[in-house]
């Protein structure tokens, strides 16, 4: 019985060893798959910053347009502005003048009103004067008059008097007609002043709130073009670490690599400038065209702009009249199409620098490490999507 029940505890211990065992290869598993969906994490999250910054910054020049035309609108209309403004002082200096006109044309006709009034006072005079002629009136003066031509004289006296005060009331109520007519004019030309002033004050009005309007519109608008620009900032600065976590990644040991640092005679140090065949300086792209061209002399230059990336190298490498195979080369071009990893839009191009027995190849190559030369050596092209070698 003892042996029994010794049997059956060294088989349960056995079997929880089992079972410790197997949750240790889980949580291993795990661990790596945990690993592997960081790396798939941080390329995803790599490519969603780079479309978010692509909007933001599309957004912030689509801000910058609409800005740049709300400025020239408020300009159109600054000058409306301006122009009624001095339209306006125009009118305003047109009413001062017309109104000191029916002024003064007022200040004279009561003066002729005056002249006119002392002349008919004087005909008044005149006439009072004749009938009143001596002491004792007209009749009397006739008949005491020494002559009958002495009479005719004095009647011709009287008359000539009044013949000149008449003409004088002639002329002053001609000259009150013709400044009563001026003034009347004056008035009306007042009148037609004071409607075009109301007019352009009510425009000028209707402008400045147009342009009241539009600043409200400019101000909103750049402070939107302020914050798709602070977006853009932020995830620049978001790609960044993002991309230093995903070369962090590529530097450490995968499979059965080894990545070694070491120099290399390529030339360019600036950072994604044109290079002589049309890639950009310091990219996987750039380094493969020099090392053909320069070290290996085979023409090599980018013959599809816009689709210069690495994941259209088999295609150019046929309109150049190069082969594009599965079996590798010492010299070769791989180009990896991909993707690489989930959301790689570019893939990646290395040399073959060694063809290894196990199948593996050793390849030198650029921005593998950022924007650096690495030589990595025992890779397995399949563990990082479609591949092919061009030589």
């Amino acid at each position: 019985m003892k042996n029994q029940k010794s049997k059956i505890k060294d088989q349960n211990d056995k079997l929880k060893i089992k079972k410790f065992g197997i949750a240790i290869l889980v949580v291993a598993v795990l661990m790596s798959s945990t690993n592997y969906a960081l790396a798939l994490t941080n390329q995803q999250k790599l490519q969603q910053a780079q479309q978010q910054q692509a909007a933001a910054q599309a957004a912030a020049n689509q801000k910058a347009a609409e800005a740049a035309q709300m400025k020239q609108q408020i300009a159109v209309v600054d000058n409306q502005i301006n122009e009624t403004q001095s339209a306006l002082s125009t009118t305003v200096g047109q009413i001062s003048t017309t109104q000191s006109n029916i002024d003064n044309l007022t200040t004279q006709i009561a003066a002729e009103e005056k002249n006119l009034a002392d002349e008919k006072d004087k005909m008044n005079k005149v006439i009072t004067s004749w009938y009143m002629d001596g002491s004792s009136g007209f009749l009397e003066a006739m008949i005491s008059s020494s002559s009958i031509s002495a009479l005719i004289e004095r009647q011709q006296y009287y008359d000539s008097i009044k013949t000149q005060i008449n003409s004088s009331i002639t002329k002053i109520n001609s000259l009150k007609d013709q400044l009563s007519a001026q003034k009347t004019d004056q008035q009306k030309k007042m009148a037609d002043l004071q409607s075009l002033q109301q007019q352009q004050t009510a425009y000028k009005t209707s402008v400045e709130y147009q342009k009241s309007v539009k600043t409200n519109l400019l101000s909103m608008t750049l402070s939107q073009q302020q914050t798709y620009l602070a977006q853009v900032a932020k995830l620049q600065s978001d790609i960044s670490q993002i991309s230093a976590a995903i070369y962090a990644e590529r530097q450490k040991s995968h499979y059965n690599e080894s990545l070694i640092y070491g120099s290399t005679s390529y030339p360019f140090g600036d950072i994604d400038e044109p290079d002589p065949w049309s890639f950009l300086t310091r990219e996987c792209t750039s380094y493969a065209a020099w090392y053909w061209n320069v070290k290996l002399g085979k023409r090599w230059t980018n013959t599809q702009p816009g689709r210069g990336s690495a994941r259209y190298w088999p295609e150019i490498a046929r309109t150049l009249g190069y082969s594009v195979s599965s079996t590798p080369r010492v010299g070769a071009i791989v180009s990896w199409y991909g993707p690489l990893y989930s959301g790689d839009q570019w893939g990646h191009v290395a040399i073959v620098e060694a063809v290894n027995g196990d199948g593996t190849i050793d390849v030198s190559e650029y921005n593998w490490t950022k924007y650096s030369y690495d030589y990595r050596k025992n890779v397995n092209p399949g563990n990082y999507g479609s591949y092919s070698y061009i030589y």
